[in-house]
């Protein structure tokens, strides 16, 4: 496995609780060949406790980027993958563990790939995860299904790096980045409510369909010039139709 693969992989704790937690992150990525770490509003944790956790990874921890949205921290991403262990009508797990190798290896290959953490305490929130292409389950007793932040880190850079060893990975058409699939859907969003579709119900579930659909398909640049064209038609038909409805 060649290592730009690994690099090409970012893990993004969002709002980490515990300095001991978040240097142990930073040790078991460097166990299994990561370097990509991000942090979204952390506790301090430039301190002995965060130090002692990170060990012989102290250079991991000290390099971590650190953001004050989780937006900013998946600018210029090309697939967002949320960890969550609670499933719901909101929520749908996309994929299991050993499945996830290879749902985003066309992503590494292409360009980079975010793997989001939520918080010790409550993981992420519905907002968060209607951020992601792809939401994975960790696997874990019903009895007590919450597993350390640490400990799910090391899971998913393990399964990526024992499925990922010794393979050839051939290079794909790049694909347009989160920020571009963003403008997209902030588009379709506008020709939506232009036609009156959220009109007889919700729009909670629309926009995050098509941002988990977009992501998982990682549109190349044709693509998306392909849906922005059929939208813009989609919009100009429908005021050509309303305003021909007013004349009549």
């Amino acid at each position: 496995m060649k290592r730009e693969y690994l690099g090409s992989i970012r893990i993004v704790l969002v709002e980490p609780e515990g300095p001991f937690n978040i240097g142990s992150v930073a040790r078991v990525m460097k166990n299994m060949g990561f370097s990509d770490l991000a942090l979204v509003k952390p506790v301090d944790y430039h301190n002995d406790e965060a130090y002692k956790g990170a060990v012989g990874a102290r250079g991991v921890l000290e390099s971590a980027a650190v953001y004050d949205t989780l937006e900013e921290a998946l600018s210029g991403e090309s697939l967002v993958v949320g960890t969550t262990r609670r499933a719901g009508r909101w929520r749908r797990i996309g994929c299991s563990l050993e499945e996830l190798p290879g749902r985003i290896l066309r992503g590494t290959a292409s360009g980079g790939v975010s793997i989001l953490f939520g918080r010790e305490r409550c993981g992420l929130s519905s907002m968060e995860t209607d951020l992601c292409n792809l939401l994975v389950s960790i696997p874990a007793s019903r009895s007590f299904p919450s597993l350390n932040l640490s400990h799910a880190v090391a899971l998913v850079c393990y399964t990526l790096f024992t499925s990922w060893h010794g393979k050839r990975i051939d290079p794909v058409t790049k694909t347009v980045s989160q920020d571009d699939i963003e403008g997209l859907l902030v588009y379709m969003e506008e020709v939506f409510s232009d036609m009156g579709f959220f009109s007889k119900g919700s729009s909670r579930y629309v926009i995050p369909l098509f941002r988990k659909v977009f992501g998982r398909a990682l549109l190349n640049e044709e693509e998306l010039k392909s849906l922005d064209f059929i939208f813009k038609r989609m919009h100009g038909l429908s005021k050509e139709n309303r305003e021909g409805g007013r004349e009549g």
